[in-house]
C-alpha cells in the first residue's frame, strides 16, 4: 500500500495548529471588516520586516536545492519578494501616511523576532526540505485564509490588496509548487524523516501564531 503525500499527512497532523491560524483573531478581524487600522499598521511594520528576512530564507534555499529546476523557481521567488512585495510595502506605508520611523529600524516585538529568527534558523542549518516545509506552511497558510477572506467585503483598499496579493494566480503557484516539493522529496523519505518534516510545518506555524499576536498586543 503507498503512502499517502507528504503534504497530506503534514496537514492532517497538523490540523489544530492549522485550524488556529486559520481562525486566528487577525483573519478573523479582516474577514469581518472591522480591524483596528493601529494593529494593521503595526502588521505591516512586522511583516515588512520578515519579507527582507525572507528574501534571505529563499537565499539559503537556493544554495541548498538539489537542482537547477528548483534554482530557477528561487529565483523567481526572490524576484517576486524584492520587486512586488517590497513595492507593495513602500505604497501601502505612503497611502497610510506612515512616517519612516513607524515603520524602519524599529524594535521589534519578541513574537516576532522568534518567528524571523526561528524561520532563518530552520533554512540556515537543516537541509532542503526542511526550509521548504517553514515556507509551504507560512504560503499555503496565507493563500488559503486569503482566498476565503478575498470574497468578502473589505472597506481598507490597502488591506483589500494585501489579500488579493495573496489570493492572487501568481502567489497560488509558488504556494502550489512547495507543496510539490514536499510530495517529491516525501517519495524517498522514511518514516523519521517524514515525522520531522512534520514537526517543522508545525514549529513555523506556531511561529506564525504568536507572530499574529504581536500586533494586538503592542
Amino acid at each position: 500500500m503507498s503512502q499517502p503525500l507528504l503534504s497530506d499527512e503534514i496537514l492532517e497532523a497538523n490540523g489544530d495548529v492549522w485550524r488556529a491560524m486559520q481562525e486566528h483573531r487577525f483573519v478573523l478581524d479582516i474577514g469581518q471588516d472591522r480591524l483596528d487600522p493601529r494593529v494593521f499598521r503595526r502588521y505591516l511594520a512586522y511583516e515588512n520586516a520578515f519579507v527582507e528576512t525572507a528574501i534571505t530564507i529563499f537565499g539559503y534555499l537556493l544554495v541548498k536545492a538539489p537542482g537547477l529546476t528548483e534554482q530557477r523557481w528561487m529565483i523567481s521567488v526572490l524576484k517576486a519578494l524584492s520587486e512586488e512585495q517590497i513595492t507593495y510595502f513602500r505604497e501601502a506605508f505612503a497611502d497610510l501616511g506612515m512616517a519612516d520611523a513607524e515603520w524602519q529600524d524599529i524594535d521589534l516585538p519578541v513574537p516576532v523576532l522568534a518567528f524571523e529568527q526561528g524561520m532563518l534558523a530552520i533554512a540556515a542549518h537543516g537541509p532542503y526540505i526542511e526550509g521548504i516545509a517553514a515556507m509551504f506552511a507560512a504560503e499555503w497558510m496565507y493563500w488559503h485564509w486569503c482566498c476565503a477572506v478575498a470574497k468578502l467585503p473589505i472597506s481598507d483598499p490597502v488591506i483589500r490588496r494585501w489579500v488579493e496579493l495573496h489570493a492572487a494566480e501568481e502567489f497560488a503557484a509558488q504556494a502550489r509548487w512547495l507543496k510539490q516539493q514536499i510530495d517529491l522529496v516525501g517519495l524517498t523519505l522514511e518514516d523519521v524523516g517524514r515525522k520531522r518534516v512534520a514537526r517543522i510545518f508545525r514549529r513555523a506555524l506556531l511561529l506564525e501564531i504568536s507572530f499574529h499576536h504581536a500586533p494586538y498586543e503592542s
